[in-house]
């Protein structure tokens, strides 16, 4: 039975030996009668001892301790408050030099008396936890550091608990930081009556609160009344699981970015209506003259077909085809300005740009291998619209004319359509040099061209067409080559 019993102990032992060496955790005892001090294995394991190496004594725990707490340590030691049980971080330094922080807990034992008769406590290697806490505060510190000087608002928020905000809060909203910190919500109170609602459901969503995704733009008014442009986005930061534990943000004042897309936007669309106004202004003078101009050119085309059969003036027939040719070139140009025509019937059925493409795609084909030019195809599905068959016909045409014009042999012209959000798009890519600034500026313009044998109604053309079907023509351009985009809107 006995034999059993002490087995039983030896286990219980061994077990509890076991977990101080898993948890890191040393027992100590002083004996202040006998004057005996008692270290468990583990204890010396944390100071860099073989367990059981020497006799411990108070002397050689004190001599472990960091230079910087060794005063603390000996004042505790001297001056024990009996009903207390004191918990401390402090460094020790090991037999190998290393330095290591421990936590200890101190308890005080009593006779029946109330006499101070002995003092134990644990010791745990929390050297691991302490610098990663170190390594905390110094990155928050740093964090603090940098955000205090950014012009835009930084926030970091812990389980909807607004742990900082940095001092440009209170010049973009014009409140103090202080009243953030004791309502968090109470940036959503200046926000512009018409992105209000918008922001409430984003900010309280599930992409915000669990995922800690935000990328939003919208006005607030402060105090004085100003409004001002918020782009607010945030991120979420993750523990080793992958659960967000805080998420951070940033807020930037793009009041003045936006004020110029508006002046730019403004101008723009007035660069717009200028260059319609002239197209409408070509079309009706070119509506006008047309039909006087045409027949007395289809009388003299007729007699010069006449006369050039005539046997005595054969010797004459080249002069009679370059005339003829003239003629004809001359009518193609009547034709094109009255394309410019505002009031023309345009006569328009629900249909794809992409089929349109589609159809036309062998005679372009054609005619850029008769060139050296390769035309290639990236159509995607689109939205049908009303459109003008013809119109659009002539539209593609000069499009693909202008950009294989624009190539050197053996060049690339891409078309593509696509959907942009509310748009059905058709792009026209040139893989050629790219167009001048100052050229960019007067593209459309009539009569405007830069080409030897060009009329400068190719792209007023275009222009024309799109404006009758309330679309827009956009261009890209750089040194690797020229994209223009026709904007249709989705009926």
């Amino acid at each position: 039975m006995k034999s059993d019993e002490e087995e039983e102990l030896r286990k219980i032992k061994m077990r509890l030996e076991e977990a101080q060496e898993f948890a890191h955790l040393g027992f100590w005892e002083f004996d202040r009668i006998t004057g005996e001090n008692t270290w468990s294995d583990e204890l010396f394991r944390i100071c860099g001892f073989e367990p059981q190496e020497f006799i411990p004594t108070i002397h050689d725990f004190i001599s472990l301790v960091h230079p910087d707490d060794k005063e603390l340590i000996i004042k505790i030691m001297r001056n024990p408050i009996i009903d207390t049980s004191p918990e401390i971080d402090f460094r020790i330094i090991r037999r190998d030099a290393e330095n290591r922080w421990v936590h200890v807990k101190i308890k005080y034992g009593q006779d029946l008396s109330g006499k101070l008769i002995r003092t134990y406590g644990i010791v745990q290697d929390i050297t691991e936890r302490k610098l990663g806490e170190i390594d905390l505060k110094e990155s928050e510190l740093k964090f603090k550091e940098l955000a205090e000087n950014l012009g835009e608002v930084v926030w970091v928020r812990q389980n909807e608990r607004l742990v900082y905000i940095n001092p440009a809060y209170e010049r973009v909203w014009g409140k103090t930081c202080q009243s953030l910190y004791d309502d968090p919500d109470s940036f959503i109170d200046a926000i512009h009556p018409e992105d209000k609602e918008r922001i409430i459901q984003v900010y309280s969503g599930e992409m915000r609160t669990v995922k800690g995704l935000l990328n939003e733009q919208y006005k607030i008014i402060r105090p004085n009344g100003e409004i001002r442009w918020i782009w607010d986005r945030s991120m979420p930061i993750l523990d080793k699981n992958g659960r967000m534990i805080r998420c951070i943000g940033i807020a930037d004042d793009i009041t003045k970015i936006k004020e110029y897309e508006e002046t730019s936007l403004k101008s723009k669309m007035q660069k717009e209506m200028a260059h319609l106004d002239r197209l409408n202004l070509v079309g009706q003078m070119a509506a006008g003259i047309g039909h006087e101009v045409r027949n007395p050119m289809t009388t003299v085309r007729g007699f010069l077909q006449l006369l050039s059969r005539k046997e005595e003036c054969s010797k004459y027939l080249e002069f009679f085809t370059l005339m003829i040719d003239e003629l004809d070139r001359a009518n193609s140009i009547i034709t094109n300005f009255l394309s410019l025509a505002k009031d023309r019937v345009v006569e328009l059925e629900i249909q794809s740009i992409k089929e349109i493409v589609e159809n036309l795609f062998p005679l372009i084909k054609a005619d850029g291998l008769l060139n050296n030019k390769y035309i290639i195809l990236e159509l995607e599905e689109v939205e049908k619209i009303p459109l003008d068959k013809k119109e659009m016909r002539q539209l593609i045409l000069n499009l693909v004319l202008n950009g294989t014009q624009a190539m050197s042999p053996g060049g690339t012209l891409k078309i593509r359509t696509f959907m942009e959000k509310e748009e059905v798009v058709l792009s026209v890519t040139d893989d050629g040099e790219g167009i001048e600034p100052e050229v960019l500026e007067k593209i459309g313009t009539p009569f405007f061209t830069t080409k030897k044998d060009g009329t400068g109604l190719g792209l007023a053309v275009c222009y024309s067409i799109a404006a009758k079907h309330n679309a827009k023509i956009d261009i890209e351009t750089s040194a690797e080559g020229t994209t223009f985009f026709v904007r249709f809107r989705r009926s």
